[in-house]
């Protein structure tokens, strides 16, 4: 069974090359706007999608086969565009860029156009890419499914807090989507000796899965991170899964923080847990 969805997931990934054609000159329109995608100009830039939006339907196979640029700033802008524009024939193009594009930025912008684009193909294409040969698809195919909360990413996801650098922080983001019971005492591992990028980001992973372990380490990081950016993320989580007993804790670190951002944090935290 995983063979036979693996076979048809490469289908569906190819499937994205066949684009239908469409009038010369309205063709010539929108790729005169396509090209201006990749100007230096903002300006330039900002016009360029304004006419490609205005355009709509017409635009989208040009789209679909700007998400090939060899420049990473046209494939994100294409998936951009193919994710606002919300049209179906989009989609195996913006999922190809999810899961095999070497750009962070382009991924990623993809990874939020398939949400949008999701035709009913999308979760067992990803799922069965998970069991593939290729190993940068496997990952990138279980960050994608995150945004989705589907389970079977995390044992994945679990295996990429082991890895130092973005493919850690990825980890650790994708991880406050989707968890299971193993997942907290892993990010707590993360939380107290990351670093400093990968700390706040499981301060925020933590907070969104919360319970007691999830509290206890958010307070440990409070009370003694040396970065304010973790700390003050620790104090906002604590003010959104905390109760009342939470805050003489707060009151107690509040005595002895000296950063203004943080203490804010803390106040704010506070405030949020007194009873109504």
């Amino acid at each position: 069974m995983k063979v036979l969805r693996s076979v048809v997931c490469l289908v569906v990934v190819a499937a994205a090359l066949a684009v239908s054609g469409a009038d010369a000159a309205a063709q010539a329109q929108v790729q005169g706007l396509v090209e201006k995608l990749a100007s230096s100009s903002a300006d330039e830039r900002k016009e360029a999608r304004e006419g490609l939006l205005a355009l709509g339907a017409a635009a989208v196979p040009t789209l679909i086969l700007a998400t090939e640029s060899d420049d990473a700033t046209v494939r994100w802008e294409a998936v951009n565009l193919l994710g606002v524009l919300d049209d179906l024939r989009a989609t195996d193009a913006v999922l190809r860029v999810a899961m095999t594009d070497p750009d962070v930025h382009a991924r990623w912008r993809a990874n939020w156009a398939i949400t949008v684009l999701d035709d009913g193909t999308v979760v067992p294409c990803l799922i069965a890419a998970l069991w593939g040969e290729d190993t940068t698809v496997a990952w990138n195919a279980a960050v994608t499914l995150s945004l989705f909360g589907i389970l079977e990413a995390v044992p994945l996801l679990h295996e990429g807090l082991k890895v130092d650098g973005w493919q850690q922080w990825e980890a650790v983001n994708a991880l406050g989507r989707v968890w299971n019971d193993e997942t907290a005492p892993k990010l707590i591992v993360v939380l107290q000796g990351g670093s400093e990028d990968v700390r706040k980001e499981a301060a925020l992973s933590l907070g969104r899965i919360g319970g007691d372990e999830a509290i206890a380490a958010l307070f440990e990081a409070l009370a003694h991170d040396t970065s304010p950016e973790v700390r003050w993320r620790a104090a906002m989580m604590i003010g959104r899964i905390g109760d009342i007993v939470a805050i003489s804790l707060l009151e107690d670190i509040l005595k002895v923080e000296t950063h203004p951002l943080v203490i804010g944090y803390i106040v704010g935290a506070i405030e949020a847990l007194v009873p109504p």
